[in-house]
């Protein structure tokens, strides 16, 4: 059966574009693993360059900045076009450009609020308010026990004034008293503090990890190249976020309670003294977030999205530290690093000039709060009033309310690292929540994110819908694989790669899908695995299961020898190893991890490996840990991922040039091997010794209309008539006959 359409414009190369292949991420996806591995753009230096120049003046907000970017939507660009995604403009010279918007001071700290709640409403909100609770108690009691002293200091001061001995030591005694409660009781406010960090930071960066694993939506997020260092805003925002976060609260509330302590005794001593603090306070805070508030808070999102990006750099450079080296590209990579380094030092600099601006303020303004209250209370102290003591708790009550009202002022900073953090995490909740198709954790309202994903959902889906899936029932005579009407689009350009393509593979069928680079073979892999999932037509695939994907780049997951052969099922005594979440929910994939030691050594022989564990016996052999994707070659990584499919024993195996970097001895044990242990294979490979080992091919033709790209056709033969084409093409390549 042969299928040719054609009509929809080829603008990506859906093997090569918004999916590299091979990737490790989709390595991961194919297995059935899940892991953070960094993504990238050849063109992220380049543009980091003209960055600084100034020349990059339009830019796709979160879609042309890394590896996952549609090459569609790159062509669209080129010719002219507009591309899919909105485009703003955003130069590094726009300082209060936050994730491709204005930064907005105030409904950003709103906004961390909200993000607050999903925590104290969430599945531990017990626990997480009664540590609020106990921690707002203590932070009463430290404040209440400030006030005390206050009074102590006073009676202490005044006895100095008048040299009334008997007195200053009864204050002296009162002093010893507050410091022998006030010592346990600050050391467990601080304990309690720190504890309610912790938990909360625990509880935020699982929620993030959960939705980032889960659905592949690290897979689509990489794939559609919609937010920087995602990694970055699970770890360090959410540690920066909660932190900045409860010290706010603590300090709001201790200001709070010190302001309502301190306002009866300011207003004992003068009242015109309290009215003054309030507008001296009011005309500081406009001053500040009028004059600094979108500044720092797009200065401190940009150095946190400029410095991920050089660290990012450098954990790429050492990945790919061999190829760098073969290559001779050290000086280049050292130059993007350089360049990387003078984004970060502009805009840090920047900060700094900005920081200092604000300092000069502040520093004048809270100077001037120690002479301000003398002045005011000082006429009726040398009228006699009032005593000497009286003059320095009303100095020390001025600058505590004055202090409290002024919480936006001293922690200016801290609040404007708040908001970029705020909306950094925000922005990965909504984008997450997208994935899924559900509202966002964090906001009833549509966003600007998700008024993005909705669109990219749309373009997803156009003409093309949802492609249906369902498990084959292999017993019931339906066959180890059935397409029908299969249609392919791509993720984000949405381009039709072929339609209307059926076959069905029975036990004992191996199919071989070949064609050029471009035309849609590794995408048939991921339609069938549910990685891409718009298109139509129906899937009846194997059970996960049943069914093992092989990429040509194998992941090799951190752990031992043993965790290699298992995965994407984890060991008992794996390091850092979770079976479940707090809630009980299975953690791992539902497939057998206990093997013994026996069918793991049987694995390795069967690959070709059996001397491994004693080439690492001395590290501890199959529990040896490495870092196996450097200690092992390419070739090695690939007989590691067929002796998981050994153990797997699968019914039906999908290798996606598995064999590449093979030599033709270890390919054909390979498929020997597996055509006696799984009932079907599917194969993508471009050599020829790959002919004989299976039974069907399918060949993927890109289409032309007019002269011009267009859909692409396919055509499903017996091998030997594919055999037969190859021999009438001119020189019998593999791929003259396309």
């Amino acid at each position: 059966r042969a299928g040719a359409r054609g009509g929809a414009n080829i603008e990506e190369d859906p093997e090569r574009g918004p999916i590299a292949a091979p990737s490790t991420t989709e390595s991961l996806i194919e297995r059935g693993g899940a892991g953070r591995e960094p993504e990238t753009t050849g063109g992220q230096v380049l543009g980091a360059l003209k960055a600084v120049a100034g020349f990059n003046n339009l830019v796709a907000p979160n879609v042309a900045s890394k590896m996952g970017t549609d090459d569609g939507a790159k062509g669209n660009a080129a010719k002219g076009a507009k591309p899919p995604s909105r485009v703003k403009k955003a130069s590094m010279e726009n300082d209060e450009v936050v994730d491709g918007r204005q930064a907005e001071f105030w409904p950003t700290l709103l906004r961390a609020l909200k993000l607050a709640k999903i925590y104290y409403y969430g599945d531990q909100k017990v626990r997480a308010r009664v540590l609020l609770s106990v921690m707002l108690v203590l932070c009463a009691l430290t404040t209440g026990l400030m006030v005390v002293f206050s009074y102590v200091q006073r009676d202490m001061m005044t006895a100095l004034s008048e040299k009334n001995q008997p007195a200053f030591y009864d204050a002296i005694n009162r002093y010893i008293i507050i410091i022998v409660i006030a010592a346990p009781l600050f050391a467990l406010y601080n304990y309690v503090q720190n504890l309610v960090e912790l938990e909360w930071r625990l509880w935020l960066t699982r929620l993030l990890v959960k939705k980032y694993f889960s659905k592949h939506a690290y897979f689509a997020l990489k794939a559609e190249g919609t937010m920087d260092n995602p990694d970055q805003r699970i770890c360090e925002d959410a540690r920066n976020y909660v932190q900045s976060c409860n010290g706010l609260l603590l300090a709001v509330a201790q200001k709070l309670l010190s302001m309502g302590a301190f306002f009866g005794v300011l207003w004992s001593i003068s009242p015109t003294l309290l009215v003054f603090c309030f507008g001296y306070s009011l005309f500081g805070t406009i001053v500040t977030t009028r004059l600094f508030g979108s500044k720092l808070m797009g200065l401190h999102f940009q150095a946190l999205r400029r410095e991920a990006d050089l660290r990012f750099g450098l954990v790429r450079a050492r990945e790919h530290a061999e190829s760098i080296a073969l290559y001779g590209g050290a000086k280049r990579e050292a130059a993007a690093a350089r360049g990387f380094l003078a984004i970060v030092a502009a805009v840090l600099l920047r900060k700094i000039a900005w920081s200092r601006n604000l300092a000069l303020f502040t520093n004048a303004y809270e100077f001037a709060t120690f002479a301000l209250p003398s002045l005011i209370i000082a006429p009726r102290y040398f009228a006699g009033e009032v005593e000497f003591g009286v003059v320095t708790q009303a100095g020390m009550a001025f600058r505590t309310v004055q202090g409290a009202l002024n919480i936006i002022i001293g922690r200016f900073e801290q609040l404007s690292g708040l908001a970029a953090e705020t909306e950094r995490l925000e922005r990965l909740f909504e984008l997450l929540d997208g994935l899924d198709g559900t509202t966002s954790s964090t906001s009833k309202k549509m966003s600007k994110a998700d008024e993005v994903m909705r669109e990219m959902n749309e373009i997803r889906a156009g003409r093309a819908g949802t492609i249906a899936r369902s498990v084959v029932d292999a017993s019931g005579g339906g066959g180890e694989l059935a397409l029908e009407k299969l249609a392919v689009f791509t993720p984000l350009s949405g381009r039709e790669l072929w339609r209307d393509l059926s076959l069905t593979l029975s036990a004992g069928d191996a199919l071989l899908v070949v064609g050029p680079s471009g035309c849609g073979k590794s995408s048939l892999l991921r339609a069938v695995a549910g990685v891409w999932t718009t298109g139509s037509g129906a899937i009846a695939a194997p059970a996960a299961e049943d069914s093992v994907f092989l990429p040509q780049a194998p992941y090799m997951p951190l752990g031992t020898l043993r965790a290699q052969l298992v995965f994407p099922a984890s060991v008992s005594d794996e390091e850092g190893n979770f079976d479940e979440d707090d809630e009980g929910e299975t953690l791992l994939p539902r497939m057998r991890g206990d093997f013994d030691d026996a069918e793991l050594y049987g694995a390795l022989d069967a690959a070709g490996l059996g001397d491994l564990p004693e080439r690492f016996k001395a590290e501890g052999g199959l529990d040896a840990t490495m870092e196996w994707s450097d200690v092992l070659s390419a070739g090695e990584q690939q007989r590691i991922a067929f002796a998981r499919l050994f153990l797997r024993k699968p019914r039906c195996a999908f290798l996606d040039e598995a064999t590449s970097a093979l030599d033709e001895r270890n390919e054909a044990a390979m498929y020997e091997r597996i055509r006696g242990t799984c009932a079907a294979v599917v194969s993508v490979g471009h050599r020829s010794t790959l002919l004989k080992y299976h039974t069907l091919a399918l060949r993927f033709d890109p289409g032309v209309v007019n002269g011009t790209s267009g859909v692409g056709t396919w055509t499903l033969m017996r091998m030997e008539e594919y055999q037969k084409s190859l021999a009438r093409s001119p020189s019998g390549s593999m791929f003259n006959v396309f």
